[in-house]
This record gives structure tokens, sequence and C-alpha cells, in this order.
């Protein structure tokens, strides 16, 4: 058997993946035979299906991580610049509230004149210091839409409760809670995230009382409210 100076032998390494090598060595890897040069092959086992696949799903995992991770912080970074205004938590952050209520507006009874829409976002008021019943919070996130109609009062709850509906809205007990200018006829409720309550009302306003009197007609105005954690009257 050959040597070189040193006595130590020259090791070639021949790695087989799959189909360079047919035959019985496709198999495990091992020390095959030695030469006449003194040089030993060295093969090594060829990487498993399955291996790879679990390096692969181990990668979707980490990535999958990397998303949720990603979203958490997008949230929590909205949530933040909200208090960062304010100073204070709670509110319609991201106006997604806001965004929610906007279709009510278009549910006025057809065929009525719409005056006048309006949309507010939540706001942070202290109490007022002559009414002790006020307390410092946020308003309502309001949509409100001022129409005048022909149409009779039940007409017009009919009318605007089948398109309310639609949307997912049902009715709901009447609550004089003095958010609204009148007392309203009638009420719609549903779940909006973002609140701990959402309401829609319609009432028509006094005779000649209305923002803009319509000859022949009356004035009314269908609003929807979502109350933000954090919601309270001020009591000015």
């Amino acid at each position: 058997m050959a040597s070189d100076g040193a006595g130590a032998r020259d090791i070639d390494r021949d790695v087989s993946h799959g189909a360079d090598r047919p035959g019985p060595e496709h198999g495990a890897g091992g020390v095959g035979p030695e030469h006449g040069d003194g040089r030993i092959e060295v093969r090594l086992a060829p990487v498993s299906r399955r291996t790879r696949w679990s390096a692969r799903a181990g990668r979707f995992r980490v990535v999958g991580i990397s998303v949720l991770v990603a979203t958490v912080a997008a949230v929590a970074a909205v949530a933040a610049v909200a208090v960062a205004r304010t100073g204070r938590p709670g509110g319609d952050p991201g106006g997604t509230v806001l965004q929610a209520l906007r279709p009510v507006a278009r549910d006025v009874p057809p065929g009525s004149v719409v005056v006048s829409v309006g949309r507010h976002d939540a706001t942070w008021s202290a109490a007022c210091p002559d009414n002790p019943g006020g307390r410092a919070g946020w308003s309502g996130v309001e949509v409100v839409a001022v129409f005048a109609t022909t149409r009779t009062g039940p007409s017009v709850v009919d009318t605007v409760g089948s398109a309310l509906a639609a949307q997912g809205w049902r009715p709901a007990a009447r609550v004089d809670d003095a958010a609204w200018q009148y007392e309203p006829v009638a009420e719609w409720a549903k779940a909006v995230p973002g609140t701990t309550s959402a309401r829609v009302v319609v009432f028509p306003y006094p005779s000649g009382a209305g923002p803009a009197p319509t000859a022949g007609a009356s004035t009314w105005l269908l609003g929807a409210e979502g109350k933000t954690p954090g919601y309270a009257l001020p009591g000015c």
C-alpha cells in the first residue's frame, strides 16, 4: 500500500444525490472500497424527501409567525397613535366605526329631498363645570341625514326599517337618553365592532322647526350613533 512521507491517507469525498449514482450505491452512505493508490471513497447518504419537506415546513412556520407579529404590531401602533394624540384611550382610532355607520345615511325613503348629511367621529370633551351630572369622555360617532318627505310617519318608519334590515339592523326598544335633539319615534340596533352599543334613530322635526322647512312636506332626521369605549355626555 502506497503512502506519502507523513503516512497519511488522502480521502476523496464522493457525494451522491439520487440519479447521479444508480444501483445499490444509491442507498445509505458509508465508506467505500480502498483504491490501490491508498485513497478511500466516503459516500454520503442523499437527503431524504422527508428531510427536505421538514425544512420547508420550518421556513413556512417562521414566515407565518413573522406575519402574525407584524399584524399585531400594526394594530398596536394604530391604538398607540390614538392615545398619543389625546392622551386618553378609547374613541374611534382609525375611523373604523365611522366607516361602518356611513351606509345608514343612504337609507332615507325613496323620493325624499335630502337636506343635509353629516358625519362626525368621536371627539374628547371635558365635563361642563356648571353641570354636576356631566362627565368627561368621548362623544358618540355619528352619521346623520336630514330629509324632507311627503310620506306619513308610519310609512317613513317602515321604509327606513326595510332598508336598515338589509344591513343587519334590527328593531330595538326606544331609549330617550338625551343624545338627540328630539325623541326618536323608532330605533334599530346591531353589533358594530369597536362600539359598546350602536343604534339608528329616526324622528320628525316639529312643524316649522326643521333645518329647512319644505312646503307640503315634513322634515325628518335619520341618525346613527356608535358609542365607543370611554363614551360620556359632558352635560353642556
